[in-house]
């Protein structure tokens, strides 16, 4: 930790992007954010999936203000994003088709297909992955059934992190963390599985080439770098997938800790050395997910803030112009007893109708509706920390580790209300990690990488040692 650099995240979310300068002096850095820019999926052919140029453009644009910044002095830039959503690309590199959102209908007839071929067990004692509708793997069997003629030209897939990577470097890999959501990656072995994707007759020919978070794929391609203003730098593959970069960035040490990555998704779970395929864990649906240095996060996928995201989008579709955080001000002394819904499954994956979907979650839990939406919102942040109590008692029966306090990163951290009421459902001691955990952890990573010393505790000492620029 020597040496002074600058450094690029790109932070893809499925709500919004942004990139994020970490400017690192050899001992301590901040983080400022440089360029934001909304996303969402649109509706095209009965269809829903993800503008991609639209985000490379945006993309373009930060790294340009980054290069103003830095007068072109940027050592690197890596992507992160969400995971299991993927681009086909010609021999040419050329994309064929569209990129289809997670949320997509045509993922659930998808996975009972295939399901039905192989059975769960199998899949889970190969991948020790969760069974999510969304889960690369079904995409792409229902993107074969659907538009078989792309599969067949196609010469390679790529997540979108390392589709953007791609675009930047002319490089193609598949990073570790990222393609431990596909359902497609030995949790073992962490290579693809043969035996999963002949039996699903998913040629392996057309697989990307795996590497470790903190791979340096190359120097910015020749058509790119120039026209950014920053012609000699590297592009790192962090922890691509975003969680996997939250997780990074968290500055405790994970020894008797939970987490939570809290946003759009929650995701629950704890940092373990070694994968944990069993029947319990099949049976609760946890998943084995590829960490920094080869760590496993063992948890599970929570519904998450989309609820209140969802939520306030009909509001103000009707005019009534709230905020998430002046609701979570107005929730801040919500009890921990009283009306909740049970807050997993599939219910809640889709948009639309958000409001009326979880009261007939109430009305099924035997509690009376609620359209008020100061009241309802505290009745999301309630449901939300019962889940966490539920996930956290099963996770600790099952990985057998003692749970001393759970730390929140993401966005999530913001909303004192849904943390208070975690700390006293749950019964464990709440510490707050950084908002901005997902970009120190892209960063750090990369940092590491440039100073050749990547391991899970060199990542955590960087991560722990960067700040918000608007904090100094």
């Amino acid at each position: 930790m020597k040496s002074a650099r600058n450094v690029v995240a790109v932070d893809l979310g499925a709500e919004s992007g942004r990139l994020v300068l970490c400017r690192w002096n050899g001992s301590e850095g901040t983080l400022e954010e440089v360029h934001r820019f909304p996303n969402g999926p649109q509706q095209v052919e009965n269809h829903l999936v993800w503008d991609l140029d639209r985000l490379w453009e945006e993309i373009l644009k930060g790294l340009l203000i980054a290069a103003a910044k830095t007068q072109g002095h940027v050592d690197s830039v890596g992507v992160d994003g969400w995971g299991v959503d993927y681009v086909l690309l010609d021999p040419a590199g050329n994309r064929l088709g569209h990129s289809f959102c997670y949320r997509d209908a045509r993922n659930v007839p998808a996975m009972q297909r295939a399901l039905a071929t192989v059975p769960k067990e199998k899949i889970y004692a190969i991948t020790g992955s969760q069974f999510m509708p969304f889960n690369t793997l079904y995409q792409l069997l229902a993107h074969v059934a659907e538009f078989p003629e792309e599969w067949e030209r196609a010469a390679l897939w790529l997540t979108l992190p390392e589709y953007f990577q791609y675009r930047l470097t002319g490089m193609a890999a598949a990073e570790y963390t990222q393609a431990s959501t596909t359902q497609m990656l030995d949790v073992r072995t962490k290579t693809w599985s043969e035996e999963l994707t002949e039996a699903f007759g998913l040629s392996l020919e057309k697989f990307p080439t795996l590497v470790e978070a903190g791979t340096v794929l190359g120097k910015m391609h020749a058509e790119v770098g120039p026209a950014v203003g920053l012609e000699n730098t590297r592009v790192i593959a962090p922890a691509c997938h975003d969680t996997g970069s939250a997780v990074a960035g968290i500055p405790f040490p994970h020894d008797g800790q939970a987490f939570i990555s809290s946003g759009t998704w929650s995701l629950v779970g704890t940092v373990l050395a070694e994968p944990v395929v069993t029947a319990q864990g099949l049976a609760r649906n946890f998943t084995n997910e590829g960490g920094v240095a080869g760590s496993i996060r063992f948890l599970q996928n929570v519904i998450g803030l989309w609820l209140l995201q969802e939520c306030l989008r009909e509001w103000n579709g009707r005019g009534l112009r709230l905020t998430a955080a002046e609701l979570a001000a107005q929730c801040a002394e919500t009890s921990p007893q009283g009306p909740y819904f049970p807050a997993d499954g599939n219910t809640y994956l889709a948009p639309g109708d958000m409001v009326e979907r979880i009261n007939a979650g109430l009305r099924a839990a035997g509690f009376q509706e609620e359209k008020r939406p100061p009241q309802l919102a505290g009745i999301i942040f309630r449901s939300l920390a019962r889940r966490y109590a539920e996930v956290l008692g099963e996770l600790r029966e099952i990985s057998g580790k003692s749970i001393k306090r759970i730390c929140i990163v993401g966005g999530g951290v913001k909303n004192e209300a849904l943390n208070r009421l975690t700390e006293l459902v749950t019964g464990i001691e709440v510490v707050r990690g950084p908002s901005e955990s997902t970009a120190a952890g892209n960063a750090a990573v990369q940092i590491a990488a440039l100073e050749e010393a990547v391991s899970l505790e060199q990542v955590q000492a960087i991560s722990a040692r960067l700040k918000s620029a608007s904090a100094q």
